[in-house]
């Protein structure tokens, strides 16, 4: 396994190159993440990913990226999380996200509460379930409506626009990386009527490069419309 001080290296250079420039913390809290799931990788199976310098790019960074076009702030949820990305890449660079890790492996969940708590996250919680399950949340759990919902490394279907738009606040954006040569996910392919249910319309497509990987990844962000009705106040939107 790489030493700490050279995998700090790699991810700030690479970082830098990408256009992202980390804080020694946050750097540090990110080298951790990797570190952490190298070692819980030889009992699990986390990634097919390995190679450290391959996970800071391949995983790090891809959460890390669009961070330029999404929210800094409010509730977070990431669907599917698996070993936390982008949700803890995110959180880390965005310490005011309070971030939900959604994740239906019992496995999964308990190095995903070990990283929490090794990296001392606050806000942050490791939820084990689905994302239909999320409308009937009990009482002090996570909000039943989310700022920012992602999902990462899962194939995206129709039903997850008009089921997850349900748990966006007004306002709120659902993201999702669409992945090195996809071609599903095109805003035109999922039917308006479906997104109409939900008052959620297709939002914007950024696409961006990875450090030494020439081909171009992208997003796909669509976002729940605000309700403006006379007479509201405009400070309160149900946020908390």
């Amino acid at each position: 396994m790489m030493e700490e001080a050279p995998l700090l290296d790699l991810l700030v250079d690479y970082g830098n190159e990408a256009g992202i420039h980390l804080s020694e913390r946050q750097a540090f809290l990110c080298s951790e993440h990797v570190r952490l799931m190298l070692e819980w990788n030889r009992r699990l199976n986390l990634t097919r990913i390995t190679l450290p310098d391959q996970i800071i790019i391949k995983h790090i960074l891809d959460s890390l990226l669009p961070a330029r076009w999404l929210p800094q702030d409010g509730h977070a949820l990431d669907v599917g999380t698996g070993p936390g990305f982008p949700g803890i890449p995110l959180k880390i660079l965005q310490p005011a996200l309070k971030m939900t890790l959604l994740e239906a492996q019992r496995k999964k969940i308990s190095f995903l509460r070990v990283v929490l708590s090794k990296l001392a996250l606050e806000d942050a919680w490791a939820v084990q379930g689905r994302w239909e399950e999320m409308e009937r949340t009990s009482r002090g759990g996570p909000p039943a409506r989310f700022d920012l919902i992602t999902m990462r490394a899962l194939r995206l279907e129709h039903g997850h626009l008009v089921g997850l738009g349900r748990l966006l606040a007004e306002g709120g954006m659902l993201v999702w990386w669409a992945g090195p040569g996809a071609d599903q996910g095109r805003s035109e392919s999922f039917p308006r009527e479906a997104l109409d249910q939900v008052n959620v319309d297709f939002a914007a497509e950024h696409s961006y490069t990875l450090p030494t990987l020439s081909e171009r990844r992208r997003i796909l962000i669509w976002k729940r419309r605000e309700q403006v009705t006379p007479g509201q106040n405009f400070q309160d939107h149900g946020r908390s």
